[in-house]
């Protein structure tokens, strides 16, 4: 999984996502680090184990319905060169499943949410 997302993101695959070009910041110390993609194409990441979470989905007369769905997350190790703070970050859109959906329909007419 982590060479088929690694690929895709050398390519430029996810390059148009907004979501993906947000930077990543410190909680620390507030500096800011580089974009969640420049992560995903140097291969600075590691796949997580997949997890089951509950997914709320429009239902009928504005009720919402919930959906169990399975996610794999990925992980950014981010070291802080200022204050030296080291944690682990993953974000809703760092998934095995988000990325793969953006691969299969690569057409600009896509919006991305």
């Amino acid at each position: 999984m982590a060479e088929e997302i690694l690929s895709e993101a050398r390519k430029g695959t996810f390059d148009l996502n907004p979501r993906l070009r947000r930077k990543v910041v410190c909680e620390k110390c507030g500096s800011s680090k580089r974009e969640f993609i420049q992560y995903l194409k140097s291969g600075e990441f590691e796949v997580g184990s997949p997890q089951r979470v509950l997914v709320a989905q429009p239902g009928y007369y504005y009720a919402l319905t919930y959906e169990e769905e399975a996610v794999t997350p990925i992980f950014i190790t981010v070291k802080c060169e200022k204050c030296a703070v080291e944690r682990k970050i993953t974000d809703p859109v760092l998934t095995v499943e988000y990325l793969r959906g953006i691969a299969r329909y690569k057409e600009t007419s896509l919006t991305y949410i």
